[in-house]
């Protein structure tokens, strides 16, 4: 399979997503991966290819409020995570970053933190937008955000979400342009 790069890094590529792309990934599988969503607000219901397929087609081909993007692994030409810019708001100049690696073997930081720099940067010099923020209920994920990202700690939102049993705060972080290093 052919990806197209969108945006070129060192260790991994960001690149367009395609039907074809959620027909030959495992991109479907990862969501019912119970330890890899274990952070997430996934793994509720089941996923399947169609219903992968279905996502592509109504909430990102033409969405001009989201940006998902494919973490293309460039050594192992395999396609190991998705990234996204969520909520896209032009008028404010904000927006959500959100990822996954959902490869086992390609669940390393190294990866995490290049996808998460190409994106911002992309959201900062190209799109204009001037405050990228996250969330998680992992306060270890917050503080990787805040301490290798460079993002700030902005909040905790109480028992915001119910996962794997019982309720969890959400940690929010965000970064501004003007905070940014190492872009």
């Amino acid at each position: 399979m052919v990806f197209d790069i969108f945006i070129k890094g060192d260790v991994v590529d960001l690149v367009v997503l395609t039907g074809e792309i959620v027909e030959k990934t495992n991109w479907y599988k990862w969501f019912n991966d119970e330890e890899n969503t274990r952070h997430m607000q996934k793994h509720y219901y089941p996923n399947s290819k169609e219903l992968q397929l279905k996502y592509f087609k109504e909430e990102i081909e033409g969405n001009d409020k989201k940006l998902q993007l494919g973490i293309y692994h460039k050594k192992d030409k395999i396609l190991i995570g998705t990234i996204s810019l969520n909520n896209i708001d032009h008028l404010n100049r904000c927006c959500e970053v959100g990822l996954i690696i959902g490869e086992v073997e390609a669940r390393k930081l190294q990866y995490f933190i290049e996808a998460v720099k190409l994106t911002c940067k992309h959201a900062f010099d190209t799109l204009n937008i001037n405050r990228v923020y996250s969330g998680t209920i992992s306060k270890e994920i917050d503080e990787l955000f805040c301490r290798v990202l460079n993002f700030e700690h902005e909040g905790i939102f109480r028992q915001a979400v119910f996962k794997n049993g019982s309720y969890h705060d959400i940690y929010r972080h965000a970064l501004l342009k003007e905070n940014r290093k190492n872009l």
